[in-house]
């Protein structure tokens, strides 16, 4: 699985490829639900939608944005649409892969929701809040757990630190301290475990660092486990003895409080 570049006209690439098989099955499909929405309509939507992110007229209205802000003008309208726009793509991308998955094609479908990520991630560098953040999550997590060389996983740590500026407010206070997997919480944790896979210490810190300030609570676990993850596999010494100084920072701050 690659990772999709936050470019507009390679994310329509391989959208394309995917929905076109995708449409074909379910037109041949005859136990096809009747209930499923037609791929045919979702897709006609989201390359309508890519036209409008990939045209002049946005990239005009994004450049103008861009001065607005620079002149700290409080109104950021076109940031506002972004926020619409981006939501609306990700929700018609999770509604095409709910399609694959009903007709058991398994790979597309993950491959429809793992769009979400570049897709939310051109939203983010343009501005754009983002609210609709479970499946972005879950591109993120799928990506990193089968991405092993180092500029790669770099490359997802920047994408995951622009996701994480760009979430709603109201996601990231809205927390629910009884559920693990809320989105916010495994965004912070996954930025954490991305940066210590690429043995890069100083994306190590800037996570590390961010876990703490906004997840206090987590760290002690979080990094009880890294410790646990120094033992069974081979870091390189920098990595382990900065887990290490992390580790026995938060673990005498939990047993003092």
């Amino acid at each position: 699985m690659q990772i999709i570049p936050a470019d507009i006209v390679a994310i329509a690439d391989v959208f394309r490829d995917t929905v076109e098989e995708l449409i074909e099955v379910f037109e041949d499909e005859e136990s096809a639900d009747e209930q499923l929405d037609s791929p045919e309509l979702l897709a006609s939507a989201l390359f309508q939608l890519f036209d409008l992110l990939n045209s002049p007229e946005m990239a005009q209205a994004l450049d103008a944005s861009l001065t607005h802000r620079e002149l700290h003008a409080p109104q950021q309208l076109v940031g506002h649409d972004l926020h619409e726009l981006g939501d609306y793509g990700i929700n018609l991308l999770i509604d095409l892969a709910y399609v694959a998955d009903t007709l058991r094609l398994e790979e597309h479908a993950r491959m429809l929701e793992n769009l979400s990520l570049p897709l939310a991630v051109w939203i983010a560098r343009r501005g754009g809040e983002l609210s609709t953040l479970e499946p972005v999550v879950n591109a993120l997590a799928a990506l990193a757990n089968i991405t092993t060389e180092a500029v790669d996983l770099e490359n997802l740590y920047q994408m995951s630190s622009d996701i994480q500026l760009a979430v709603s407010p109201l996601l990231q206070t809205d927390l629910d301290k009884g559920n693990p997997n809320h989105p916010w919480r495994v965004l912070l944790v996954n930025r954490a475990i991305i940066a210590t896979r690429s043995h890069h210490t100083l994306l190590m810190k800037d996570a590390f660092d961010n876990l703490v300030q906004l997840m206090p609570e987590e760290a002690s676990h979080f990094f009880r486990e890294g410790m646990e993850q120094m033992e069974a596999l081979s870091y390189p010494e920098p990595v382990k003895k900065l887990v290490q100084e992390y580790f026995h920072e938060w673990s005498a701050q939990r047993t003092l409080h």
